[in-house]
């Protein structure tokens, strides 16, 4: 959480959570007010892609090998 707030305090445009536990991402985006908003969730299978980063995307199937 203090992580998220700084980024969002120093207007970090997504912010991305990996979590080798339980083999998922989640991607927040900052909102029209400055604060962030989760735009995806995969868990286990199927690519997730940057809004910010073209052309940056990962398969959470490669990366939890």
């Amino acid at each position: 959480v203090f992580k998220l707030n700084l980024y969002m305090q120093y207007g970090v445009k997504e912010y991305w959570i990996v979590n080798p536990l339980l083999n998922s991402i989640q991607i927040y985006s900052l909102d029209n007010n400055g604060q962030y908003e989760q735009q995806a969730v995969l868990k286990e299978t199927g690519t997730i892609a940057s809004s910010e980063i073209k052309g940056f995307k990962v398969n959470l199937e490669e990366l939890f090998k």
